[in-house]
């Protein structure tokens, strides 16, 4: 008998009930936060993290969990930055940088895969040898560049798409920034490749039993190092959105995302075991995190509360994910149930 499938609220992530209910509190009880300048500036910066976490939810789908996102986003950016420094026209700078990322996420996905290292411990290493690649390339210290005909790409992806003045001051100008158009291009194009190709049914294969998806012929190898790139490469382009909306690039710009990302991949409703998980969720993750850190820095809070909230936030999502799964289960097992009774 086959089932149609029904909207349901308790379809959606997780993720998606939090901001809602994060985000009504702080408009309600944090002064300027409703503001569109503050609303502006909550969605570029939150566009860092939407891509990032996008990586990490593909990783942790596939079984795995990619701890050098952080590290690798510094490297990238410290890359381009150097290559824009020594006068190299903006887009091969950019694909340079790119092309580090994903040859770094190949690099992980052979420890893991060749060399049977536990990703978390082989991320979690290369994570501390690109943020040393960076910091050595640049010499500690934060990186420009003359502006000219070559970077006018960069110039042009800093400004804005649309600006609405409701008011003299900063914090009522309504702007949507070229990055995150770009930023929404970049997730549409993840989204629609997991979506229409067969790469999201062989990452959910692979991260339920990867014994069982290479028996049915799936290249499990080939398939893991393929996410680890796709994560590098993603690294990549959140550290090109550092680099334009700061118009330099510190060589610890990524210090401490990657737990974000894995805090915001989480509340999306992605196990950490595997096989189970949403794109959509991880973004929304991830607006929630970056709403409770807008909010707490409005509120005159000291930012080392940040990490706490942002831990409790992490078990609150650990908690809906496991309450997810239960109610599938009790779904699965009332179905089943209703089959044999009607069997003759």
């Amino acid at each position: 008998m086959q089932i149609k499938s029904r909207f349901r609220l308790s379809n959606l992530p997780g993720s998606v009930f939090v901001f809602i209910f994060v985000f009504c509190i702080a408009s309600f009880w944090v002064p300027r936060f409703f503001s569109p300048g503050n609303l502006s500036t909550l969605l570029l910066q939150a566009s860092i993290l939407m891509i990032l976490s996008t990586g990490m939810a593909l990783s942790l789908m596939c079984g795995n969990i990619d701890l050098s996102m952080g590290g690798n986003l510094s490297m990238c950016g410290v890359i381009i930055a150097l290559c824009l420094n020594k006068g190299m026209h903006a887009l091969p700078a950019i694909g340079t940088g790119m092309v580090c990322g994903a040859l770094f996420g190949f690099l992980n996905g052979i420890f893991v895969t060749k060399m049977r290292v536990p990703s978390f411990i082989a991320t979690f290493g290369s994570m501390g040898i690109a943020q040393s690649i960076a910091n050595t390339l640049s010499e500690r210290r934060t990186l420009y560049w003359d502006a000219g005909p070559q970077t006018r790409i960069l110039n042009f992806l800093g400004g804005d798409i649309l600006r609405i003045e409701f008011g003299p001051q900063a914090s009522m100008i309504l702007t949507v920034p070229f990055l995150v158009l770009l930023t929404i291009c970049v997730l549409a194009f993840v989204i629609f490749v997991f979506k229409k190709t067969v790469l999201g049914s062989y990452i959910y294969a692979i991260g339920e039993n990867e014994e069982t998806a290479r028996l049915c012929g799936i290249d499990t190898t080939k398939w893991k190092i393929s996410v680890f790139m796709i994560s590098g490469a993603l690294a990549s382009i959140a550290a090109l959105l550092v680099l334009i909306r700061t118009n330099s690039m510190q060589p610890t710009s990524g210090d401490g995302l990657e737990f974000q990302a894995v805090v915001a991949a989480v509340l999306g409703g992605n196990s950490l075991k595997g096989g189970k998980g949403d794109l959509y969720g991880a973004l929304f993750g991830a607006l929630t995190l970056y709403t409770v850190r807008s909010a707490l820095t409005l509120a005159g809070i000291d930012t080392s509360v940040t990490m706490i909230v942002i831990g409790v936030v992490l078990v609150v999502g650990m908690i809906l994910n496991e309450l997810a799964v239960r109610h599938e289960k009790k779904l699965l097992t009332r179905h089943a149930g209703q089959n044999r009774g009607e069997t003759p």
